[in-house]
């Protein structure tokens, strides 16, 4: 019997889950959002630190603030303006279990241009520098849906997060968790994803061509990822068995 690449495991047990709050406060972030935010805005702080770069401090503060306290103000101004809450896109969480060793999955995941690969909704991933690096979506022309990304915490073999920045046509957060598993030469990879529009007419739009992506797709496009990394070719359907039933003669 056919069973799926892709495994569901159990959370490794160094998540990092979002801080409970109080009654008092509001909450108007998903908890997948609050981790991310928590992932990037550590990282900018600490680089912020670092290069003594007031503006990745300002943008560092507001990611951890939004993640740990699960309220964004942006939001609730949108939500006040439409009359409704923003909660239009696509969060989706996952763990694939591949059966090679961590610094070869890393390394796949690190080269940024290798991601439309398995990513059936990407077209390109062009790497502009070392953390930055500019995305184009697989859409119906003669729209387009583009926008750039920055690494935000690279540990290798370990994680990667990144985020669009400031101003992109779209708000996309991703993160990926290496966990090697040596006794069986394989790791279990985590991988956070999360599109949100912007609002107004353009939001519209985006949330229209985000329709189209679901969680089949991403489970679809790990399929592929697994396939890759084990087999080094992507599955295919060519050649089998279409399935279809084999008509039978009339008994005489």
């Amino acid at each position: 019997m056919y069973q799926s690449g892709v495994e569901t495991m159990s959370p490794p047990s160094d998540d990092i889950r979002p801080v409970e709050l109080t009654p008092s406060l509001e909450v108007n972030v998903g908890p997948v959002e609050r981790c991310l935010c928590v992932f990037a805005g550590s990282a900018l702080l600490l680089s912020g630190l670092r290069r003594l770069s007031l503006t990745r401090l300002v943008w560092g503060g507001a990611l951890f603030y939004r993640g740990a306290t699960g309220f964004c103000p942006v939001y609730k101004k949108l939500e006040s303006y439409a009359g409704a809450e923003s909660k239009t896109g696509l969060t989706f969480e996952e763990t694939v279990t591949v059966q090679r060793p961590v610094e070869e999955v890393y390394a796949l995941w690190r080269q940024v241009e290798n991601l439309p690969r398995f990513m059936s909704h990407l077209e390109a991933v062009t790497a502009l520098n070392e953390q930055q690096s500019h995305w184009v979506a697989k859409i119906a022309p003669p729209l387009r849906l583009e926008w750039d990304a920055m690494i935000v915490e690279d540990h290798k073999n370990q994680k990667i997060s990144w985020r669009s920045l400031p101003g992109s046509m779209i708000d996309h957060m991703g993160a990926v968790v290496f966990h090697p598993l040596p006794a069986r030469n394989a790791t279990e990879v985590k991988i956070i994803l999360q599109y949100r529009p912007p609002a107004g007419r353009a939001g519209a739009a985006v949330a229209k061509l985000l329709a189209g992506l679901t969680e089949r797709h991403i489970r679809e496009d790990l399929r592929v990822f697994k396939a890759i990394m084990e087999t080094g070719e992507k599955p295919t359907t060519a050649g089998q068995p279409s399935g279809a039933a084999i008509p039978q003669q009339p008994v005489s």
